[in-house]
């Protein structure tokens, strides 16, 4: 395992990929490498600097890289590790952001090899807005960030990311398997993403901006949302998603049921709960 590289690849230049090359801009003096399906992305990388070479595509910059970091959909990863199988440098280190782990995981065990080392991130780190241009080298100060090894991953490599996490901005880590990741990733991010967006699948036909404050803004802002990339994660990790949802709809339930039948007694606990709920995550 190389754990000091002298080049990265991003492949995958977005919001996320394009925030990494700006972060890990001098990591280990390394060169950011960068690769697009857009070639006006790349273009875009470039000249910002947040790339110093690129490539034509991944297949290309893959046997020059010491570090392999997919910022793309799941399918794509599966794709691209497996047509490339025998193309990583030997002790590369090569990883993705994804936003599930454990069918990814799966899919993924019959094109990993010996001569590379496969350990998933997710940076905790997002905007409501997705692409290149919006790409920023501090999204990920003074954030999570989650490691997902294999169970073949070397402890060495785990405090590598964490390194690489820390050189990002980061500030508070966690190892996890794929079950457990994706278990808690289904409340903290999906469900919310869930939430959000159906907020706005009905919406009052006679509102307007000036009707809206802070409470508008914070429980509708993810719901500009990537409908194909979230339709993949969705569906990616439903199996983990789903306790989580049944557990809100039953707290709605509870929330209406007490409304409509005036018991201020129920209401206020529920409320009650929550707010002592909220105190204790916030702790953790």
């Amino acid at each position: 395992m190389n754990t000091n590289p002298k080049e990265i690849l991003i492949v995958g230049l977005g919001l996320i990929g394009g925030s990494i090359a700006y972060a890990l801009n001098g990591f280990h003096d390394a060169v950011i490498a960068g690769v697009d399906t857009d070639p006006e992305t790349v273009a875009k990388a470039l000249k910002a600097g947040a790339i110093q070479k690129s490539y034509s595509t991944a297949a290309e910059g893959i046997p020059h890289a010491d570090l392999v970091i997919f910022c793309t959909y799941p399918h794509h990863v599966l794709q691209i590790v497996a047509e490339n199988r025998d193309r990583f440098r030997q002790g590369a280190v090569v990883s993705d952001v994804c936003g599930s782990k454990e069918r990814l995981y799966r899919d993924l065990t019959p094109s990993l090899s010996d001569t590379f080392e496969y350990v998933g991130i997710h940076p905790m780190a997002g905007k409501e807005v997705s692409g290149f241009d919006n790409a920023d080298g501090t999204l990920f100060q003074n954030t999570g960030f989650l490691i997902i090894p294999l169970p073949s991953t070397h402890p060495e490599t785990v405090e590598y990311m964490k390194e690489l996490g820390a050189y990002m901005g980061a500030d508070r880590f966690d190892v996890a398997d794929p079950k457990k990741h994706d278990d808690i990733i289904a409340y903290t991010s999906d469900l919310m993403h869930v939430a959000a967006t159906c907020l706005c699948i009905h919406y009052h036909p006679d509102m307007s901006r000036a009707y809206t404050a802070g409470a508008f803004r914070d429980c509708t802002r993810v719901s500009y949302i990537n409908p194909k990339l979230w339709t993949e994660l969705f569906l990616e990790n439903g199996s983990a998603m789903l306790p989580h949802m049944d557990n809100f709809l039953d707290a709605v339930t509870q929330m209406r049921d007490a409304i409509a039948s005036g018991n201020a007694d129920k209401l206020y606990r529920l409320l009650d709960t929550a707010n002592t709920n909220k105190q204790t995550m916030l702790k953790r």
